[in-house]
Formats: structure tokens, C-alpha cells, sequence
């Protein structure tokens, strides 16, 4: 029984001091029984050198005649029988003292080493009588002498039980009743295996064979060794056993080998050290896999996202075992999912370049992102992620915006304009901007972004200026009607929207207005003259402005400094900046004299050419300031050459916007002097 004098702090912290005891820890695999040298050979633990030559001869000989399978008769023989290498092997193992006592001490002893022959329990097991000799050690256990050889060998024995139907279990799948058992054969082994680990009696038997095999390769120190390492070896057969059901997707048995070692030799062993050795193949594995994606897509830039996406692969079935033995908090799992992550989005970056593939980009990072623990890292990859889905955006959003300027721009009558847009617009901007349908109250509904909301505005403010043109040039009535209950649909700022329900308020007054005078023949003829000038101009103050601002940039940017660069922020495709409605003439309609029509058409001809202009410009800037936002995300900072570059372009970005903000300037100047003569000549 035990006899120790020392706490367990201080067992522990002399086991932790000790080195580890290379030959044991080699030993310690599932495959520890079925490799043993006395299993594979059928001799006894005590069997001098001779008697092993002599068995050995008589083994192989019985192999080469085809007889080896009678040769095995012992208990727990193998089956099949081993094969002339492995009596070999076997043989060889023996002349290594080292080896031998390991292999020694993982089979059954007798009472007494050297008496082996006369021993009633191993000349049960000689004899295939495994329960019999169960049945002796059991009423030798609690003995204070030699209790410590009957507790060893039952704890040998279920072991042994535990790991054949392990080893079996890899073919053939167990029943519940099945593993129930073999958790209780495990449970056996390492209740006596706990205690032996710190009995000073067991350990004083095996210092007493190390002296009575003499060999001078074997001192007290590899006893002392052994101790120390025997809980770390128990330890790596259950977490090899967990890696083993882990790969196999059979995850609670994985579990329950690492429940094990948690629960067993605590305080003598070291469960994160163990799960360390026996992952540190898998982490090789990685490695390698890791250098290899990154060789790929230097070889082959065009090939990133594929190498990405079979390195996140490998990186899901791997890191799986380290979150089973160490969580989510372990330094050394965050390490490798880290530099796993941080490779990735720099294999987006090579694959983008020689590509320009967003959406592959964006479906790999957005599988790289869950690997990433940094806080730096995740807002990097976040910041990129977010850079792609902008892009997507407008690609997906662009068509709409150029069919909108395509219709604002037509020179077709306000009703075709309108046709035009039902036909065409609504569908797309249903699909484009994910609209499931509109308001009246509120405008669109489940806009996907802020983007696509941005666009159902625009397409308001296109409607809008159908409608006044309907009402202003074509004397459409039913049109400027249609376009300005259509454009509430869509409409969803609040200055919009307020803008578009006092042109519906002015539209009913006015129709109401027309109807009185046509009701009246007397207040017919006294307007008459006012009516042969063409029906009521309905024009807000600043409109034109609004429309020369369609698809203009903001004009907030940061320009560039030396060796670094400030990126312009990637402009909407559409700048809305309703006009102002306060005043004594917000919303008032206006009636322009013949004599000055002329003039005021060849004025606004010249507005209509400076707002094409200041929208080239703003097409130009919103295609670099796009071209940039992408170089400066995947910008090589550790290449002057990269800088450089987007350097230049940031200039030429800061030097085209300044002449975009100039012509809007133009633009809206005209726009303020063709509005200024509208007031002076309205009457």
C-alpha cells in the first residue's frame, strides 16, 4: 500500500523537475499490448537470456514450417499469429534492457521475478486460463506484502480488455451495452493504475528488478524516470485514442478519452503537455499545408482562392483537435488559426490582382473570418469584407443608375419617359436593390442596404422631374399625376418625400383650379390669355440643380501625403441634396411670358450641357475613386513601387475632383440665374 512522506505539491513538482523516460513514452500507443515482446513471443516476464534464444529458434522455426499458429496457445495469444519479423523485432526488443523492462512492466508478473515457472498464476495464463488467474490476483490485492503485484497485473488486465476492444472498434462499430462496458474496463485499469503510480512499494519492486536483471545499462535513474513519466504515458494512449475517434467524426468518444485523462493521476500529470506531443504530427501537417497554399499562389496567382479554400479545409478537420483538448483559449490553437486567417486574406489580395473577382473573394474571406482571434486581424479582414461587399453593390446597382440617366437624359415625352420607366425600371430596381414592395406612407420596402435605398430615392427624384416636365412642357396632366404618386412609392428621405406631397398638393390645387375654369365660361374667357401662354409652369426652386447632382461625388476627400496615402472615400452613384422648401415661394407655380420662352430654352440648353459635363466628371472620379479604394485595400505597403502608384492615382483622384467641384459650381451658378429670371418674368 502507499508509504508516502511528501504532500503531492511536492510529488508533483519532483515529477515535473524529472525527465521524461523516452522508452515508456514511445511504448504508450493504442498499440501498446499487441507490440509487447512477451505477448508476441508467449514468454514469461523472468525468462533468462537463454531461455528467450532457446524460444525464439523453436518460434521461427515453427513459422517457417507453417506451425505457428499451434506455437500460440498462452493467454491473450495474437491473433493472427505474429510473423517470423515480428518474433524478430520481438527478439531484438528484448536485448535492449531499457526496452525490456518497459515491456516488462506492461505485462503480468509473477510473485517472485525468477520463479515464474512455479507461479499458479502465470502458469494459469500459460495454460489460456486468464480468469482463473483473475480469480487469484483478485484475493491478493488488499495483501500489504504482495498486494502491489495482484494490483498490477488486474490493472494490466483490464487494460488490456479496454484496448483490444479499442483496437477491435475500428472495424466494427460496438453496441451501447458494448461501450458501456469498455468505459468500465477503462475505469478498472486506471483506478489501480492511480495508485500505483505513487506507491512506493510497487515502485521499490521495480527498482529490485532492475538490480536483479544486472545489466549496467539500467540504473535506479531510469526507475525514477519511469515514475515520473507513467501518468504522461497512461495519459497518451487515451489522447492518441481521442485524435483516433476525432478523425473519424465520433466526437463523444473523443471526448470521453479526454475526459479520462482529466480525471486520472491529477496533480501527477500534465494534460496540456500530453495533448501537445500527441497534436504535434497534426500541427506538422498544418504547417506543411500552409506553406503549401502560399507556394501555390505564388506560382499561380490566379489559383489563391482555390489554395485558400482547400487550406481552410484542412484547417477545420486539424483545429477540431485542438479545441477538443484545449478549447477555444488555448495560445497555441489561436497561434495557428491566426496565421491560418492571416494568410488567407492575403491569398484574396493575390487572387484579386490577378482577377479582380469580388465575389470569390468575398465567399473566401467570409470563410477565413471565423478562424481569426486577433482583434486586429478580424477588423482587417471585416474592413475588407466590407470593401468587397461595397463593390458588389454598385456592380450589382450600376445597370439601374445608367438606365435612370438614360431616361432623364431622353429627349422622348414625359408619358414615354414614364412608360419607359414602369417597363423597365421597376422590375430592376425590384431585383437590384432586393425591394419587396413600396408605400405610399413610407417608401420602399426591405431595401437590402443603404445603397439600394439610395437608389429607389433616386428613382424618385428621376420621377419627380418627369412629372414636372409632364405638367410644365407637355400639358400631361395625367402623366405628372402618375409620376408623382409613383415617386412617393419609392421615396424614403424625408426632405424627398416632403418635396413630392407639396407637388402633389399643388398638382390637386392646380387641377382643381382647371376644372373651376372650365366649369365657368365667364372665368374661362377672362383667363384665356393666360391659358394660350400653355398651362402653369411647376417649378421648384433649385430642381435643375438636383438633377445636374445626379451621380455626383462627395466632395468631402483627404488628399494624399508624401510615402502614405489617404484614399478617397468611394463616392454613391447618386448625391442627393434636395433643394431648400422654406420661403414665401416654396412650391408656388410660375408662368413664363412667350416673349422670353426663347431665350430661357437656349439658357437652360446651356445648363442641360454644363450638367452633362459635371456628370462626366463625376463618372470619372467615381470610376478612380473605386480603381483606388481597391488598390489601397490590397496595396503591397512593403513596395515603394505599390505607394507610388497609388500615389499618383490619389493625385490625379484630388486633381479631377477638384475640377468636378468647380463645375458644380458652374452648374448650380446657372441653375440660380435661370431660376432668378424664372421669378422675374413669372406673372
Amino acid at each position: 500500500m502507499p508509504a508516502n512522506e511528501d504532500s503531492e505539491v511536492e510529488q508533483s513538482t519532483r515529477r515535473s523537475a524529472s525527465p521524461s523516460c523516452k522508452p515508456l513514452l514511445d511504448a504508450a500507443t493504442p498499440e501498446l499490448f499487441q507490440a509487447n515482446a512477451f505477448r508476441i513471443t508467449g514468454l514469461p516476464v523472468d525468462a533468462t537470456a537463454r531461455e528467450i534464444t532457446k524460444h525464439a529458434d523453436k518460434l521461427k522455426m515453427m513459422e517457417e514450417l507453417g506451425q505457428g499458429e499451434a506455437a500460440h496457445t498462452a493467454a491473450f495469444a495474437l491473433n493472427p499469429p505474429p510473423t517470423v519479423d515480428q518474433i524478430r523485432n520481438a527478439i531484438q526488443k528484448l536485448k535492449d534492457p531499457e526496452q525490456r523492462v518497459v515491456d516488462e512492466f506492461f505485462w503480468f508478473w509473477p510473485e517472485r521475478f525468477g520463479r515464474g515457472i512455479s507461479d499458479p498464476s502465470i502458469r494459469a495464463l500459460a495454460d489460456g486460463d486468464s480468469n482463473k488467474a483473475l480469480e487469484i490476483w483478485g484475493g491478493k490485492e488488499t495483501d500489504p506484502t504482495d498486494g502491489v503485484v495482484a494490483m498490477h497485473n488486474i490493472a494490466l488486465f483490464w487494460h488490456l480488455a479496454a484496448l483490444e476492444w479499442e483496437n477491435y472498434s475500428k472495424g466494427t462499430e460496438l453496441s451501447d451495452e458494448q461501450r458501456r462496458e469498455v468505459e468500465q474496463y477503462w475505469r478498472n485499469a486506471f483506478k489501480r493504475w492511480e495508485h500505483l503510480a505513487v506507491d512506493d512499494l510497487f515502485w521499490e519492486r521495480v527498482s529490485a528488478r532492475i538490480k536483479q536483471i544486472d545489466d549496467p545499462r539500467l540504473t535506479t535513474g531510469f526507475v525514477r524516470r519511469m515514475r515520473a513519466t507513467l501518468p504522461q504515458a497512461l495519459d497518451k494512449i487515451n489522447a492518441q485514442l481521442a485524435v483516433r475517434y476525432a478523425e473519424s467524426d465520433k466526437l463523444e468518444l473523443a471526448q470521453l478519452h479526454v475526459q479520462f485523462m482529466r480525471e486520472t493521476n491529477q496533480g501527477f500529470d500534465n494534460v496540456e503537455k500530453t495533448a501537445e506531443m500527441v497534436l504535434a504530427p497534426a500541427r506538422t501537417r498544418l504547417k506543411d499545408q500552409i506553406e503549401r497554399a502560399r507556394q501555390c499562389a505564388e506560382k499561380n496567382p490566379a489559383n489563391a482562392a482555390n489554395a485558400a479554400r482547400e487550406l481552410l479545409g484542412h484547417a477545420r478537420r486539424s483545429l477540431a483537435l485542438f479545441d477538443l483538448f484545449f478549447g477555444l483559449d488555448s495560445d497555441l490553437r489561436n497561434e495557428l488559426s491566426d496565421e491560418i486567417a492571416a494568410l488567407c486574406n492575403q491569398l484574396q489580395v493575390t487572387y484579386h490582382k490577378a482577377t479582380g473577382d469580388d465575389k470569390t473573394c468575398l465567399d473566401t474571406l467570409n470563410a477565413a473570418l471565423p478562424f481569426a482571434t486577433a482583434i486586429e486581424l478580424r477588423q482587417q479582414i471585416q474592413k475588407n469584407l466590407d470593401t468587397l461587399t461595397r463593390n458588389l453593390t454598385f456592380q450589382k446597382l450600376d445597370p439601374v443608375y445608367a438606365l435612370l440617366r438614360t431616361i432623364q437624359d431622353s429627349k422622348d415625352p414625359p408619358g414615354s419617359k414614364l412608360r419607359w420607366f414602369k417597363r423597365d425600371v421597376l422590375p430592376a430596381l425590384a431585383e437590384a436593390a432586393s425591394i419587396s414592395g413600396v408605400s405610399s406612407s413610407f417608401g420602399p420596402l426591405a431595401a437590402e442596404t443603404e445603397a439600394s435605398a439610395e437608389l429607389a430615392n433616386v428613382a424618385a427624384i428621376v420621377l419627380r422631374g418627369i412629372s414636372i416636365d409632364a405638367w410644365n412642357t407637355s400639358e400631361d396632366r395625367a402623366t405628372a399625376v402618375d409620376a408623382n404618386g409613383l415617386a412617393l412609392q419609392y421615396a424614403s428621405k424625408p426632405e424627398l418625400r416632403k418635396q413630392l406631397s407639396d407637388d402633389q398638393v399643388a398638382l390637386q390645387r392646380m387641377l382643381a383650379s382647371s376644372q373651376e375654369r372650365a366649369v365657368g365660361p365667364q372665368q374661362a374667357g377672362n383667363n384665356s390669355s393666360s391659358s394660350s401662354g400653355g398651362v402653369g409652369c411647376l417649378v421648384v426652386l433649385g430642381i435643375v440643380g438636383v438633377l445636374a447632382a445626379f451621380g455626383s461625388c462627395n466632395s468631402n476627400k483627404q488628399s494624399s501625403t508624401n510615402s502614405s496615402y489617404s484614399a478617397p472615400s468611394t463616392p454613391t452613384p447618386s448625391a442627393y441634396n434636395p433643394p431648400a422648401t422654406s420661403g414665401a415661394n416654396a412650391g408656388n407655380t410660375y408662368r413664363v411670358p412667350r416673349s422670353m420662352s426663347s431665350a430661357l430654352s437656349q439658357e437652360r440648353q446651356s445648363v442641360e450641357l454644363a450638367k452633362a459635363q459635371a456628370e462626366s466628371l463625376s463618372n470619372q472620379l467615381e470610376s478612380l475613386s473605386r480603381e483606388i479604394e481597391r488598390d489601397r485595400l490590397y496595396l503591397d505597403r512593403t513596395s515603394q513601387f505599390s505607394v507610388d502608384a497609388l500615389n499618383r492615382k490619389v493625385s490625379q483622384h484630388n486633381s479631377l475632383l477638384e475640377q468636378a467641384r468647380a463645375q458644380d459650381r458652374l452648374v448650380n451658378q446657372m441653375v440660380a440665374d435661370y431660376n432668378a429670371k424664372l421669378q422675374r418674368y413669372a406673372r
